[in-house]
């Protein structure tokens, strides 16, 4: 049993051995590959499409674009906030005894609440809330989600 053992332990130290030759003296190593300066990589990028700035250049860059943002978002919420004013519309849905649940997304299509009927009945029948409709006035606005509507006349 001692002779194949040590037979088998000679074979994978000559194995190693004829490796460790192989790596040092035959194969070439990757070291000596020299990236290119960054002089000659800019005008390789730009041919790609690709803009390169100088770091000071971003910076002034970047903050020229933070106020010019906090500036246009300034504008664009106060125009939001004008139009959903505008766009905003309440209603008081009553629900009374009987009222099947499809009979709800038509009353709130045509009240500008939500705008398909269908949907909003699929979504009802898709979470079963339209076994949970309860009877009552509820009021609701255009900006409440399926979620939200379906919630208050579910509870």
């Amino acid at each position: 049993m001692k002779q194949p053992i040590r037979s088998f332990s000679i074979g994978l130290f000559t194995a190693g051995v004829i490796m460790l030759v192989g790596v040092y003296f035959f194969e070439t190593p990757n070291d000596t590959e020299q990236l290119p300066v960054v002089d000659e990589m800019i005008p390789a990028v730009e041919e790609e499409g690709y803009r390169v700035l100088t770091e000071s250049d971003y910076i002034s860059l970047s903050v020229n674009e933070d106020n010019n943002e906090d500036d246009q978002e300034d504008t664009e919420e106060t125009e939001e906030d004008e139009s959903e004013e505008e766009n905003e519309h309440s209603y008081t849905l009553t629900i009374e005894p009987g009222m099947p649940s499809s009979d709800i997304g038509p009353l709130l299509v045509e009240n500008q609440i939500v705008d398909d009927a269908d949907d909003f009945n699929q979504y009802l029948d898709e979470e079963d809330y339209s076994l949970y409709i309860q009877l009552g006035e509820y009021d609701l606005s255009s900006d409440m989600s399926f979620y939200e509507i379906a919630e208050v006349i579910a509870n």
